[in-house]
């Protein structure tokens, strides 16, 4: 059976370049959104990332072969709540979620049947700067030659994890496979910590008694540094989900900050410039690493349109069940 619907659940910037990123391939889905805010989703229509907008959840999940959960950890157990009745059992149940061992076990409470498999797409070298999170940063290339770490549980079916293979690269990604534990653990340090930092940073400068002044002032540096403030809500979830690891990795911050205080402290000017030349040449080797994207440790086929639509199910395909 081809994989027919793909519904995608958050019509953010994540799920509209999904969108994007599929209607600009050759596979033939109809592809579905929904999103808390209607609006969103309307939004995503009119920019031809979905062919349709639903209003209720349940509906759009029923109808998936794929069903792609784009939306932050503090929404993702509501939604699989929500839907764990009603996902067809022959669909493949992407989360895309920022932490992954509570979507593991989200899944094997909730979800009656269909086949969920863990994952994180990481961006395209090329959009690490554009610092845009709203609708209007989605791209259909948007994950061109990156990651797509992949984080399935012990009991999923190997078949479902090779359609989430064929899926991500579909969009670009090429897969990476990473114990759920560890990626939660790492990513406090690149995602949650910044948020806090952002937070800790606005906070100091808003406090301060020429806080107006400073903030009419304030350019590219400081809004790029406070961005991660957006979803606050989501950062809470984070940040207290895996508590010891951020706890962890801010005292390694504190740390680091307390070293370069001292060195302001100090005031010698050649061994200051010498450390930040220092951090800034491995942070230029990282970013020449991610746009190379050769750390991928997995052989997987590659894939040709219009085979992708054959390969993307093969032992799950079941009879499709109708939208009641």
């Amino acid at each position: 059976m081809k994989a027919q619907t793909l519904a995608i659940i958050g019509m953010n910037r994540l799920g509209v370049s999904i969108g994007l990123a599929v209607k600009n391939s050759s596979l033939p889905m109809t592809i579905v959104g929904y999103d808390t805010q209607y609006g969103n989703a309307q939004q995503a229509e009119k920019v031809d990332a979905i062919d349709a907008a639903r209003r209720n959840i349940v509906k759009a999940a029923r109808l998936a072969d794929i069903l792609v959960l784009a939306q932050p950890v503090s929404d993702l157990k509501e939604t699989l709540a929500a839907i764990g009745q009603d996902v067809q059992e022959h669909a493949v149940i992407i989360d895309l979620a920022n932490l992954k061992a509570a979507g593991i076990n989200w899944a094997a409470q909730y979800l009656q049947q269909g086949h969920y498999v863990g994952g994180k797409l990481m961006l395209a070298a090329a959009k690490l700067y554009d610092g845009r999170a709203g609708l209007e940063g989605a791209a259909a290339d948007l994950f061109a030659n990156s990651l797509f770490c992949l984080m399935p549980s012990a009991k999923v079916e190997p078949a479902a994890v090779e359609t989430a293979v064929n899926f991500g690269r579909l969009l670009g990604a090429k897969p990476y496979f990473v114990d759920p534990a560890e990626y939660d653990n790492l990513v406090q340090g690149i995602e949650t910590v910044p948020g806090l930092a952002a937070a800790a940073l606005f906070s100091a400068v808003q406090q301060a008694n020429s806080w107006r002044d400073t903030l009419r002032f304030a350019g590219l540096p400081f809004a790029q540094a406070t961005q991660p403030l957006t979803d606050g809500r989501a950062l809470t979830r984070m940040a207290l989900t895996e508590k010891e690891a951020t706890l962890r990795w801010l005292n390694a911050v504190i740390s680091e900050l307390e070293d370069m205080r001292r060195l302001v402290f100090e005031g010698d000017e050649e061994i200051l410039s010498a450390v930040l030349e220092k951090i800034d040449i491995e942070r230029e080797r990282w970013l020449r690493e991610r746009a190379k994207n050769e750390w991928v440790e997995v052989d997987a086929p590659n894939v040709s349109m219009p085979g992708l639509a054959q390969q993307m199910f093969g032992a799950l395909a079941k009879p499709r069940r109708g939208d009641d």
